[in-house]
């Protein structure tokens, strides 16, 4: 800066020199060598060193102006975050399953060949619903012949009935007569039992989800012949480590999310289990969904949050913001303005539980406090900054 001030003078004094030389040795006709003349050109060139030093002036002072620029660009240039002041809750998560108690599998009751399947795969069906039959001929022909024997023996009865009214025939033939023909309504009963186990129903309403047996396999009460599902309304049960035995209780809200379906939804805990397994040390909890859409499926994946701690009003900061000493304590850098200036200040804090990337802390920090928010590994404490321009407006102390 200041060569290129001398060059602007000295371009100057040699201006003022050439109009000296050009009055004075340019030839006599042109030059006035009186006192008077003489003195109207100290005037002219009094009135020209002027205008010079007054560009000269004005240059210097466009300089000074452009080297304090460059000397605060030369600071590191942060980003700053205000303090925030909300309620902060800390959640444990555990993993859990969705389960629907309405999840059935169909067997025959009684063994033979499937002889019709009345029902497909996604079918909705209704309780008590015929989703199958099995071949039952013997017992129909049974239940032919013993009606055939029934007949008989209820015209004996009645016969014996009438003698025996009529003080005729003994009374043991009377007996006889009357056992012989209930017996066989209750054998006649009890095939027609067998005949309807060969119809077998639906349990539940639902949806037929899976078909074990084809038309025409031999059915075997052993053996499952259909799945029926019913989720409009499933279970969703979680396994929780005792520790956080006084943290949940029937009743309370938690947060069920399921990661496939990029689905959360709040749950109340419809039972808490009153068993510590041994293996995990771990008990039951179980919230209770509404599955309208029917997008929970048994065995679907769910993470269950469950509030463990809350504090309203609380200073919280983003987690990443707070470093470590070697001695192993904790502290942020948060900004102050001294004299127009905008300085570092490390500050020692002291922190809670954190979640979600928040973290709260319970020392060090007031409300209005404004952290460096980028650039916070490069600034050291009393160091001077400049501060990226924002849209938020932060009040800075």
């Amino acid at each position: 800066m200041k060569t290129s001030l001398f060059k602007i003078f000295f371009a100057s004094v040699l201006a003022l020199s050439s109009l000296y030389l050009a009055s004075c040795g340019g030839g006599n006709a042109a030059t006035d060598n009186s006192v008077e003349g003489k003195k109207k050109q100290l005037e002219e060139y009094k009135k020209q060193y002027a205008e010079l030093k007054g560009k000269i002036d004005a240059l210097e002072t466009e300089l000074k102006s452009k080297g304090t620029a460059a000397v605060q660009t030369n600071l590191k240039l942060i980003e700053t975050k205000a303090v925030t002041q909300k309620d902060f809750a800390h959640f444990i998560e555990v993993q859990g399953n969705v389960e629907s108690d309405k999840n059935v599998s169909v067997a025959p009751e009684m063994g033979g060949i499937i002889l019709k399947l009345s029902v497909e795969r996604g079918q909705s069906v209704s309780k008590g619903q015929t989703i199958a039959e099995i071949d039952a001929e013997p017992i129909r022909k049974n239940i032919t012949e013993l009606e055939t024997r029934l007949e008989l023996a209820t015209t004996m009865f009645q016969r014996q009935e009438n003698l025996w009214k009529q003080q005729i025939g003994s009374e043991m033939q009377y007996l006889q007569a009357k056992n012989g023909k209930e017996s066989l309504e209750r054998s006649i009963e009890g095939l027609k039992a067998q005949l309807r186990k060969a119809y077998v129903k639906a349990p539940i309403d639902g949806v037929v989800d899976e078909l074990f047996m084809k038309q025409g396999e031999m059915g075997n009460p052993a053996m499952p012949l259909a799945r029926i599902v019913n989720v409009s309304e499933v279970q969703v049960k979680a396994d929780v480590s005792e520790a956080y035995v006084p943290n949940v209780k029937r009743g309370d809200e938690v947060i069920v999310s399921f990661p496939s379906l990029s689905k959360e939804m709040p749950l109340r805990v419809s039972n808490v289990g009153q068993f510590i397994e041994p293996a995990n040390r771990t008990f039951k909890v179980e919230m209770k969904a509404v599955n309208k859409d029917g997008l929970l499926k048994p065995n679907t994946l769910a993470v269950v949050k469950i509030k463990d701690f809350s504090q309203k009003n609380a200073i919280v900061i983003p987690t990443y913001l707070i470093q470590q000493s070697t001695g192993g304590e904790e502290f942020v850098f948060v900004v102050r303005q001294n004299q127009n200036k905008n300085t570092i200040s490390k500050v020692a804090i002291k922190t809670g539980k954190s979640y979600g990337g928040e973290t709260l802390v319970t020392e060090g920090l007031q409300a209005t406090d404004v952290l460096v928010s980028k650039g916070y590994n490069e600034v050291i404490d009393g160091e001077e900054v400049n501060i990226q321009a924002s849209a938020e407006k932060m009040t800075m102390k």
